[in-house]
């Protein structure tokens, strides 16, 4: 039983994971892992970088391992002596060598070949098998799993291959370090990659005149420091009975109404704003610091409801995702895509003083060496350089210039676009769909190359979680043949 596991961030790590524990049963088992030299073992997320871009979670709540959720805690406390690591937030470099010392225990427990080299195409033989190609290498392999990373980041205003555009900022501590004294810095977006910035620029780069520029002019959420909740309303007893009184799909308004009853319950007011225009918004960052605001009780109904986000997803109708994305979708990648509060203090303090934030911005002129931006108001403000922190394009296409390999198999027709992003597969097993081979079995997507399908995945645990049940889904199918 021949395995291909290309990518070694999160999911390809989980996948190694899981295929050691499986080769113990069946010693017949080989793996092959593929990577980039550059972000093997931590993908780019928590690749090498500087100790200032902490994690959006907290210790406890990161683990690879899902049986043991505070063995991320138990390396820190084995490596860094840390008396009290499960409430702290580690640069995410700290958490990518966590990351990489376990995948180098199961690389050598479980005798895995390593190909440190991009994967070019993947070919569907006549008997089934996958032939995986790189410069160098082609081998043919019983399954794979396709867990290639972060997609492409967005590109609205055509400015990406400008010379004074930062496209990607990672890793910061190279892309950021040269960029000439008392420059003006435009930052498109205002989701964690622009927090990165502020934070970066905060303790290396004083000098630079730094601007934040988006449709609503607000940024993420603070981490609530609510304690855990139970939910009344939101419960699993409720879904499943939801779903069996209505064919197996669930209406919209239903997951509505139960989210109101259970803020009405632990005592969130209909004037607590939660819309995605007045999240984030300067005034709502400092009611959370002085303790006024009420959503970090809103955080932890929603933490209960992250392991079957997805289930909750796949429920609804075409037309209520439809209607989700439009209408809630972003004020709840506010709630759950928060950031530290120690952050928040100095981030509220700079707004205005050291940094300025503009909504409403209309378009960008593209200059030999600067940019102009204008606004919905006419202004126009000159710009030197241009980060762009608008966050991944998850919508999957035949022309994607990256990564190619993803290009090659939705041209191909070995991928099946998903509407909402990424690309389509089975649930729980992570099969991929194609329009050409029907549900291919053996070959499993993961990570955020599903996220349209696998909604809510973008979490460590859940990502590592959802491994086990696809590669159990492959030994049961090969061991079938």
């Amino acid at each position: 039983m021949k395995i291909a596991i290309i990518g070694m961030g999160i999911a390809g790590t989980s996948a190694l994971r899981e295929w050691t524990k499986e080769q113990k049963i069946n010693p017949s088992i080989q793996l092959t892992v593929f990577g980039d030299k550059e972000t093997f073992g931590t993908g780019k997320a928590f690749q090498q970088d500087d100790a200032c871009l902490l994690m959006n979670q907290a210790a406890k709540f990161t683990s690879i391992i899902p049986e043991n959720d505070m063995d991320f805690v138990e390396w820190i406390r084995e490596n860094y002596g840390d008396a009290f690591p499960e409430t702290k937030y580690y640069p995410r470099a700290k958490f990518g060598a966590y990351i990489t010392d376990r995948m180098n225990g199961w690389l050598a427990e479980s005798n895995a070949d390593i190909v440190k080299e991009k994967v070019e195409s993947i070919q569907i033989l006549a008997n089934k098998q996958f032939r995986v190609s790189t410069q160098s290498f082609t081998g043919d392999f019983d399954a794979v799993h396709l867990s290639t990373g972060t997609l492409p980041y967005k590109n609205p205003y055509q400015i990406n291959s400008h010379t004074h555009t930062i496209a990607d900022p990672y890793p910061m501590e190279k892309k950021l370090t040269n960029l000439p004294g008392g420059a003006t810095v435009g930052v498109i977006g205002t989701g964690l990659t622009s927090i990165d910035v502020f934070r970066y620029f905060s303790r290396y780069r004083p000098d630079i005149k730094l601007s934040f520029f988006s449709l609503s002019g607000t940024f993420k959420t603070l981490i609530g420091n609510a304690s855990p909740v139970k939910n009344q309303y939101f419960t699993l007893e409720n879904i499943e009975q939801a779903k069996a009184a209505n064919n197996g799909t669930i209406p919209l308004e239903t997951y509505i109404k139960w989210f109101k009853q259970e803020l009405n319950y632990h005592g969130v007011s209909s004037e607590e704003k939660l819309t995605a225009d007045s999240l984030g918004s300067k005034r709502s960052i400092e009611r959370q610091l002085a303790g006024t605001s009420k959503i970090g009780i809103v955080q932890a109904v929603l933490s209960n409801i992250t392991f079957y986000q997805t289930y909750l997803w796949m429920a609804l109708t075409e037309a209520d995702k439809h209607t989700f994305k439009d209408k809630y979708d972003k004020a709840l990648d506010k709630l759950q895509g928060a950031f530290p509060p120690e952050t928040g203090k100095d981030f509220v303090n700079a707004w205005g003083s050291k940094f300025q934030v503009y909504d409403n911005l209309v378009t960008i002129e593209k200059n030999d060496e600067s940019f102009n931006f204008k606004l919905d108001n006419n202004e126009t403000i000159k710009i030197d350089y241009v980060i762009n922190a608008t966050g991944n394009n998850r919508i999957v296409s035949h022309d994607m210039k990256h990564p190619p390999l993803i290009s090659q198999l939705v041209n191909e027709r070995i991928l099946q676009p998903e509407t909402f992003g990424g690309v389509q597969v089975t649930m729980p097993e992570l099969s991929a769909v194609s329009q050409k081979y029907g549900v291919l079995h053996t070959l499993k997507a993961h990570g955020q190359l599903i996220a349209g399908t696998q909604y809510g995945n973008s979490s460590v645990r859940i990502i590592s979680k959802s491994m086990k049940a696809s590669v159990k889904d492959i030994v049961s199918r090969l061991e079938e043949e």
